[in-house]
This record gives structure tokens, sequence and C-alpha cells, in this order.
């Protein structure tokens, strides 16, 4: 079930949320990396006299190119004009949020913005990776900061003034968890540890005969009463071995299946014979079971409404937007001058 957090505000925006490099610059802030280029290219729109350059548009739908071409998927005129429509109408419902976010007083702790940087700065291995990676990409980070900062007034102008507008009632959520026990069922799961060998499947028979061997000799360790945590940080080829092996819970159909078969016949405390995979040799040990069952109403209610009103709110979106975009002056070169009635972007 999904729920409605900071996070998933920012993937339901994603269309006209375009964070740090992703997002094309509004021409009202001023960069200092690339924009006499931007000035040369013109603009593509105005909202209330804003430019929205056509460098801004271009760099987006460069982006969108390079995902589908390095997926080997091309792209033939009727998709691009789609996606440079989409990309188009994007940009300005971005611009009006954000025009309209500041008229409202909606403003952004510069600590917060800086922090916010500091954290996508830490995707990189250096300093000069990023700087690099900007660079070729003709941003400056002056002009990430303030796309991080056009972003986050824009999710805080929803949060603070749009969803708070929008209602669910006790007995709306009573009736979606009563027609919709399904979603509430909660499968049987295991937490359980193992210890693995690395085998390659095409490795020779001598090599397995080996590694056998090898795990063998650890099951008896354990047997004789050796500790598995300590076993495994010291013999396991899985990252989890520096957990002691631990892999935290897991349902059915998340594992190969015979490893997934002999998990689940396992009593708590209880460790396995071997267990051979397409990944080699395992020993597993069960640290708990969770019975399946059925979330209650009063345990799911709070989470149930949230997801519930972000429902309402995707329902309600376009119209609210096409309602605000109505008092903005909104110029489309070649299209006449006015308030536009654009085509609501899909997402």
């Amino acid at each position: 079930m999904r729920i409605l957090t900071k996070k998933s505000l920012r993937i339901i925006f994603a269309f006209f949320i375009m964070c740090c490099l992703s997002a094309p610059a509004s021409c009202e802030q001023k960069a200092p990396a690339a924009e006499t280029d931007q000035a040369a290219a013109g603009y593509v729109a105005r909202v209330n006299g804003v430019e929205i350059s056509q460098t801004d548009m271009d760099r987006k739908f460069n982006l969108i190119r390079e995902r589908y071409a390095s997926m080997g998927v091309p792209l033939d005129d009727s998709k691009i004009n789609e996606f440079k429509d989409n990309i188009l109408n994007s940009l300005i419902d971005q611009e009006v949020l954000l025009q309209e976010a500041k008229t409202q007083g909606i403003k952004i702790d510069p600590a917060e913005i800086k922090a916010e940087l500091d954290n996508f700065k830490k995707q990189f291995e250096t300093e000069a990776d990023f700087e690099k990676q900007i660079s070729e990409m003709n941003y400056s980070e002056a002009n990430i900061l303030s796309q991080i900062e056009q972003s986050k007034i824009i999710e805080k102008f929803i949060e603070e003034k749009i969803m708070p507008t929008i209602s669910v009632t006790d007995e709306e959520v009573k009736a979606y968890f009563d027609e919709n026990p399904d979603e509430f069922k909660v499968p049987e799961r295991v937490n359980a540890s193992h210890i693995l060998l690395k085998v390659d499947p095409d490795a020779s028979d001598a090599a397995k005969a080996e590694a056998l061997n090898e795990i063998k000799d650890i099951k008896s360790k354990l047997d004789n009463g050796e500790d598995f945590a300590e076993l495994a940080k010291e013999n396991s080829d899985c990252p989890s071995s520096a957990k002691g092996g631990e892999l935290g819970f897991f349902a059915r159909g998340q594992m190969v299946k015979p490893f997934e078969d002999a998990a689940f016949a396992l009593a708590p405390g209880e460790i396995s014979d071997v267990v051979e995979t397409r990944f080699g040799y395992h020993i597993i040990k069960l640290q708990e079971k969770e019975t399946a069952t059925t979330l209650a109403y009063e345990d799911i209610k709070e989470k149930l409404t949230a997801k519930l009103k972000e429902e309402k709110f995707k329902q309600m979106f376009p119209s609210y937007m096409e309602s605000i975009k109505a008092e903005y002056e909104i110029e489309i070169p070649g299209s006449g001058t006015g308030k536009t009635e654009e085509p609501a972007v899909q997402e």
C-alpha cells in the first residue's frame, strides 16, 4: 500500500518539479552559466512576462532522448513531437506554480537548499566528479541551487496550500477498507541469515566439489556449536557477511526457489543442510517467522487516509492547474498571446 510522504510527493509531481540536473532553469532565475546561450536561442513560452528559453526545453528533451537511446528505443517524429508538447506544458505548469507559490508568500530557508545540494553531491565520489558532471551538462552550482530552490518552493506550496484543502471522510476510508480486503493482507514472511560460497554454474566439477567440501566443513563447525554470524563474516561470499549473513525479512517469491523452499521449511533458530542454487552453496539459519495476517482497520486507518487523500489530489490537480493558469498571461510564439488553453500534462 502506497503512503503519502514527501518522497512520494516528489514522484507525483515529477512532470513539473524538475529537480537538480534534470531540471530546466527558469529565466527568472539568473545563473552565471549558459545564460548568453539561452538568450541567443530565444524562448518557447512566456508566463506573465517571464521567459522559458528554448535551451531549457532542449536540455530536458535531450535527457529524454538520451534515456531512450540508452534503451535502444528509436523515437519517430510523432513521438518526438508528443514529448516536446508535454515538456513545454510541464515547463509552463512549473513556472505558473512557482509564481503562484511566491505570490502566496512561500519561501525556503537557504540552509535547507544548501543541505539538499550537499546530499546531491554525495552521489559523486569527489567534488571534482560533481563539477565535471555538471560542466558537461552546461550547468553551474549556482544554477543547480536555483533549481533546488524552485522545486522546494513548489513542493512546499502544494503541501501547505493545496493538500490541506483536500478532505477524506472516515466513511470513505472504511468503505475502501471493506471493499478491498486483498490490499490489506500481509503474506507469511521469514527473517533469515545465510552463508554463501559462490560457484559459477559453468564451473568445473572439480571446482564445484571443492566448494561443496568447504561448505560441508562449515556446516560441521555449526553442528559443533560455533557461532553462525562469525562463520558468515569469515566465510560468506555474500555482501550480507558484514552483518553476520542476515538478509532481513522476505516473503515468498523474493528469493530463488530452492533457497526460499529451504528457508520457509525451517523453524526459528534452526539451521538448514547445504542448499544449492544457481549462485552456489548456502547454509541458512532462520531467525524469525511471521505468519500471514490481515491488517486491522484501526492500525491502517491513518495511512489509508493519506493514500486516499493522495488519490484525490491526483484527480483534482489537472483542473486545479487549469483554473490557476487562466489567471496568468501565457504566450507561446506562433500560437498567439493571452490566457492559453494547453492540454493537461500527462503523468
